[in-house]
C-alpha cells in the first residue's frame, strides 16, 4: 500500500504537481508503519530533504490509530496542520480528524477576563479590541486577535496551569481550553509541540491532571530537543514574577474597592518580594545557586520570603472571593513556599540548582540531571508505540547517545537515512587555515577578518551563527561598518521579525545566536552562507552542565566525550542544517574553528557534516560562488 502512495509512479506522483521521489521516503513510511502496527519504538534520523513530515503522518492516518504528533518548534507545528494535513485531503480526498493544541497560556481565561473587565482594570485600545473579538471568537486563541503577543495585558487575561481553577471554575464548560480538549478526543490526530507534550506528563505526574486525551502512539519530531524540554518542566521554579502574579491576583478578588488596610498590605508584601530578588539584580545568566546560599543574608532573606506567602493565605481568607477560589490562592502560595524549601535546601543530589536573571525576572530553580527515569517510569509504560525522528539524532554512535539520554533499551532499532541532496555539487565546507585557538586573544580578531573576506566573495547572504552574545555583537560591532550590505543582528527586533527582514533583502547579513541555529527555514539565495564562529560546545560554567558532567565523573565516564562532544556535534550540525534546504539551494559553509583540525575530537565532528568537498583556500570559495 504504501509503495503505492510513495512510489515512483505512485499517489503522491500523480496528484502533487512538484513530487519528487525520495526512496528514503518510502523507507521511513513503512518503518513506522510496522512500528505503530507491532507497537514497538523506533528512532529515525531522517536528512533535510527525506520529506519526513509525509513519511510520518500518511501512516499515521492510515493506521486508524489515536496519536499525538508533537514537534520541537510551533513553525513545524503551524506546517503540519495548514500545509501538510490539508495536503491528505487532496491526495486520499477525505481530511484526517486533526487538531492543532497549543498550551494554556495562548487562549484567553474567560474568568480572568470577566475579573479584569468588571474592574476596568484595563483601560487600552487593547482591552477595546478583545472586548469586540470576545464576543466573535470561537477558540479563544489569542494569536486571532490584531494585539502583540508581546502586550503586557495578556498576563492577566490568560491562565496557566497553577492558576486555573479546572473544574471548580463557573467558567469551566465553555471554557476554551475545555472545548479544545473535548474537539482533541474525537479527533485521530492531535498536533502539540514538545513544550505542551512535557508539560502535560508533569502536569499528570504532579497533580494528576492532565490537557491532552489517552492516546495509542506518539510520533516526536525533532526528537534532539526533548532531553532540555523534560529537565525543564520536570524542575521546579520560584521567580519574583510567580509571586508578583499571585499578588496580583488576589488584588482582584475582592468585587468592591479593595480596602485600604489590604491594598497596603499586598504593596507591602510586593515591596520584600522585590527586595528578596534585587540582591540579585547584578546576577548575568545562570549562576550555580551554591554561589550564593552560604551567605547569612540569603538566608535571612529566603525566611522573610516564606512569612511572605505564609501572610498571603491569611490575606486570601478576608477576601470576598469563592471557597473555590480561595482555595486555589492558598494551594498556589503553599506550593511556591514548598517549592522554594526545596530548591534553597539544595538537599536531592539528583538535582542542580541554580539563579538566573532574564531582563527583569529573576528566577531560582532546580533542574534533574538525568530525565531517562522519567520517561521510563511516565511515557513509557503508557504508550507503546513511539516514532523518534530527527534530521540530527545520530553522533556516529549507533543512536547510542540518544538512547542513553532518553532511557531506551539499548536494542531499540535505529534507522539512518541519509539525505537525498547532493552535497558534493550544492555545498563547500571552508575551514580556513592558520586560525588561533579559540581561547586565544588572536581569536576573534581573525574571526573578524575571515568574516569580512568571505561576505564579500557571498555577496552577503549570510547567516552567521554565534556560541556567545558577546562575540556576537563585538563582531557585529566591527564587521558591519566594513560591508556594504545590510547588517541585521538578533535582539535588535522579533526573531519573526529579523527573519522577514533577512529573507526580504537578499544580500543581508544576520548575525545570530542560540535560537537560530535550529528551526529557522530561508530557501532560496537569500542564505547562501553560513558562517560559524566556533565548535558550539555548551557553556562549561552552566550549573546543569557541570552537575551533569560530576555525575559522568563519579559513574566513570569521560564527561567530555560521553556528553560534551555528542551534545555539540547535534547543535554543530542543525547549526549547519539551515543552509541547503531544497534541491535547488546552494551555499558555503564556514567553519572558522581550528580544532576540527588540531584536535582530535575534530575528526568526530567532520565526519557527522554532511558530505561536501572540505577546502582550506578562499580561491576555492570564489570558484563555487561562481558557478551560481
Amino acid at each position: 500500500m504504501l509503495s503505492e502512495i510513495f512510489g515512483p509512479n505512485g499517489i503522491l506522483a500523480k496528484k502533487l504537481p512538484n513530487f519528487e521521489w525520495r526512496p528514503s521516503q518510502l523507507v521511513m513510511a513503512k518503518e513506522i508503519a510496522i512500528a505503530l502496527d507491532k507497537k514497538e519504538k523506533i528512532i529515525i534520523e531522517a536528512g533535510t530533504g527525506t520529506g519526513k513530515t509525509l513519511a510520518y503522518i500518511i501512516p499515521a492516518m492510515l493506521s486508524g490509530k489515536k496519536i499525538i504528533i508533537s514537534t520541537g518548534t510551533k513553525s513545524l507545528q503551524n506546517q503540519l496542520f495548514y500545509k501538510d494535513i490539508p495536503l491528505l485531503e487532496k491526495i486520499f480526498g477525505e481530511k484526517p480528524q486533526a487538531i492543532y493544541l497549543k498550551g494554556r497560556r495562548n487562549y484567553l481565561c474567560l474568568w480572568r477576563y470577566q475579573l479584569v473587565s468588571s474592574k476596568l482594570l484595563i483601560q487600552s485600545n487593547e482591552m477595546k479590541i478583545i472586548k469586540h473579538w470576545v464576543n466573535n471568537t470561537k477558540t479563544g486563541d489569542i494569536a486571532e486577535v490584531p494585539v502583540s503577543p508581546e502586550w503586557k495585558g495578556w498576563a492577566d487575561l490568560t491562565a496557566n496551569a497553577e492558576q486555573c481553577l479546572w473544574h471548580k471554575c463557573p467558567f469551566w464548560e465553555i471554557c476554551f481550553i475545555t472545548q479544545m480538549k473535548l474537539l482533541a478526543l474525537k479527533a485521530k490526530m492531535i498536533i502539540v509541540n514538545h513544550y505542551l507534550f512535557v508539560a502535560d506528563m508533569a502536569l499528570k505526574d504532579k497533580r494528576n491532571r492532565q490537557v491532552l486525551p489517552s492516546y495509542e502512539a506518539v510520533i516526536f519530531d525533532e526528537a534532539h530537543q526533548l532531553e532540555g524540554i523534560i529537565s525543564e518542566h520536570f524542575g521546579l521554579q520560584v521567580s519574583n514574577l510567580r509571586i508578583a502574579e499571585l499578588i496580583r491576583d488576589i488584588s482582584f478578588l475582592f468585587e468592591k474597592r479593595t480596602p485600604d488596610e489590604i491594598r497596603n498590605e499586598l504593596n507591602a508584601l510586593m515591596d520584600k518580594n522585590n527586595k528578596f530578588f534585587d540582591l540579585f539584580t547584578n546576577l548575568s545568566g545562570r549562576k550555580s545557586l551554591k554561589e550564593i546560599t552560604s551567605s547569612a543574608t540569603f538566608n535571612q532573606s529566603i525566611d522573610i520570603l516564606k512569612k511572605v506567602l505564609e501572610r498571603i493565605i491569611k490575606i486570601v481568607q478576608k477576601s470576598d472571593a469563592s471557597p473555590e477560589v480561595k482555595e486555589n490562592l492558598k494551594d498556589r502560595a503553599k506550593r511556591i513556599k514548598d517549592d522554594l524549601g526545596f530548591i534553597s535546601t539544595q538537599s536531592d543530589p539528583d538535582y542542580a540548582y541554580w539563579i538566573e536573571k532574564r531582563k527583569r525576572n529573576i528566577t531560582m530553580g532546580c533542574s534533574p540531571l538525568r530525565v531517562d527515569h522519567i520517561l521510563r517510569n511516565i511515557l513509557y509504560p503508557a504508550v507503546q508505540s513511539i516514532v523518534f525522528t530527527s534530521a540530527t539524532i545520530n553522533t556516529g554512535d549507533n543512536f547510542f547517545f540518544f538512547k542513553e539520554q532518553l532511557g531506551l533499551p539499548p536494542d531499540t532499532k535505529g534507522v539512518l537515512l541519509a539525505s537525498p541532496f547532493d552535497y558534493k555539487n550544492q555545498a563547500l565546507l571552508y575551514i580556513p587555515p592558520f586560525m588561533p585557538d579559540p581561547n586565544s586573544t588572536d581569536f576573534l580578531k581573525a574571526v573578524i577578518k575571515e568574516i569580512i573576506k568571505i561576505l564579500y566573495i557571498s555577496k552577503g547572504r549570510a547567516l552567521i551563527l554565534f556560541t556567545s552574545l558577546k562575540n556576537m555583537k563585538e563582531t557585529y560591532e566591527k564587521v558591519a561598518p566594513q560591508i556594504p550590505f545590510p547588517a541585521i543582528i538578533q535582539g535588535e527586533q522579533s526573531s519573526p521579525k529579523l527573519l522577514e527582514i533577512f529573507k526580504k533583502n537578499i544580500h543581508s547579513v544576520l548575525f545570530a545566536t542560540a535560537s537560530f541555529w535550529e528551526g529557522i527555514d530561508v530557501p532560496g539565495e537569500a542564505l547562501s552562507c553560513v558562517i560559524v564562529d566556533r565548535l558550539p560546545f555548551a557553556v562549561p560554567d552552566d550549573p546543569l552542565m557541570q552537575a551533569r558532567l560530576n555525575l559522568l565523573k563519579k559513574i566513570g565516564k569521560n564527561p567530555f566525550w560521553s556528553y560534551q562532544v555528542p551534545k555539540a556535534i547535534i547543535a554543530l550540525r542543525q547549526g549547519l542544517g539551515r543552509l541547503i534546504r531544497h534541491r535547488q539551494d546552494k551555499g558555503l559553509l564556514a567553519k572558522l574553528d581550528p580544532r576540527l583540525f588540531t584536535r582530535s575530537y575534530g575528526r568526530h565532528f567532520l565526519k557527522n557534516l554532511p558530505p561536501c568537498h572540505i577546502t582550506r583556500d578562499l580561491k576555492d570559495v570564489e570558484k563555487f560562488f561562481k558557478t551560481f
